[in-house]
């Protein structure tokens, strides 16, 4: 059985992959669903786990998320559009968990 410890330590850096995971793929508009897919998975890891992250960390999942979001609303089409709500929604979760 894995100590608190160590669940935690698993539990944060299966947060910080998801955080590069959005941030490899907002380079390609083909990918918004790995970041959507992403953020929602960090929502509800900070919202269920006991995850401690840094400032730094934080600033990083925020940027990240934010970035994302930027690129998606100036991609002008429809599903941007609906990407970056989508995005919006959680990016306002994550500031009330972080």
């Amino acid at each position: 059985m894995l100590s608190t410890g160590k669940l935690r330590s698993r539990t944060k850096k299966k947060a910080m992959g998801l955080t590069s995971a959005m941030e490899m793929a907002y380079e390609d508009p083909t990918r918004y669903g790995v970041i959507v897919d992403a953020a929602s998975q960090l929502c509800s890891m900070l919202r269920e786990d006991e995850v401690s992250l840094t400032t730094a960390e934080k600033l990083r999942v925020m940027k990240s998320l934010t970035k994302a979001k930027v690129r998606a609303f100036i991609g002008g089409t429809s599903d941007n559009y609906k990407t970056f709500k989508t995005l919006d929604s959680i990016s306002s979760d994550l500031v009330q968990l972080l």
